[in-house]
């Protein structure tokens, strides 16, 4: 009897051996003999979730900046209730959202918009104006001018005054003021017309024409913004069918 408990007393404890060494076998193995030796390889750590802090509208270089944290591991970027935006210089704390055509389509007023980023809403971002696709061209307001009976009834006869812009070639205002004669001998109504852009001001960046009155009051007959390549284009509308002379302003 004796003989057959120290068996199954050695019998139990093989068993157990067996069963610590498969655990241990199952275990991920470790490359150095303890947790503070360089050759073991630490668990690695989850990626934290995008945080944003602040959202920059820069106009001169026309884009958002993002400034946060955990933004390099960040996947879509939703600017109210648009499609996915596109991301530029991304850092773990800023990257930068160029304007594109989705976010002219989206933002066509001044107003606050959501930013999401990875489906979550981060901030309420405010902007300021209208936000025009870089790529666009031609001149927006040319066919709303020739509507307008200021234009009809004085092409071309405004005296108009040309400002040159920061880099070469580079209009940054050209404007006027037609007199419609409407009825004959009649000093008003007048109306400024005029296209303007100023890089880092998109209230400023329009193309205009405004009804004057003879007590003062004005009203804009048209007025859209315009990015710099409409504006050059405006500004040769202008030149060709409204301006009878143009004088540059140094």
């Amino acid at each position: 009897m004796m003989k057959n408990n120290l068996i199954f007393k050695g019998l139990a404890v093989l068993l157990l051996m067996g069963a610590f060494q498969a655990s241990v076998l199952a275990a991920p193995a470790c490359k150095g003999p303890n947790k503070n030796d360089p050759g073991c390889e630490e668990e690695a750590a989850a990626a934290a979730a995008a945080v944003v802090d602040s959202v920059t509208v820069d106009w001169l270089n026309q884009k958002l900046v993002v400034r946060g944290s955990g933004l390099a591991g960040a996947t879509t970027f939703v600017l109210g209730n648009s499609v996915s935006l596109g991301v530029a210089s991304v850092t773990d704390t800023e990257l930068d959202i160029p304007f594109n055509l989705d976010m002219a389509d989206e933002v066509l007023s001044q107003g606050n918009y959501n930013l999401k980023v990875d489906g979550a809403v981060q901030l309420s971002v405010f902007i300021e104006s209208q936000i025009i696709d870089p790529g666009d061209t031609g001149c927006p307001c040319q066919a709303d001018w020739t509507l307008e009976p200021a234009v009809k009834w004085g092409i071309p006869s405004a005296d108009c005054l040309e400002i040159e812009g920061p880099f070469s070639n580079d209009i940054a205002d050209i404007s006027g003021t037609i007199f419609s004669d409407y009825p004959v001998g009649a000093a008003y109504p007048q109306h400024p017309i005029g296209a303007s852009f100023y890089p880092g001001e998109p209230d400023s960046s329009v193309c205009r024409l405004v009804e004057v009155n003879s007590d003062a009051t004005t009203t804009d007959l048209v007025n859209k913004r315009i990015n710099e390549n409409q504006q050059a284009t405006c500004a040769t509308e202008l030149k060709a069918n409204v301006c009878a002379t143009v004088t540059l302003f140094p």
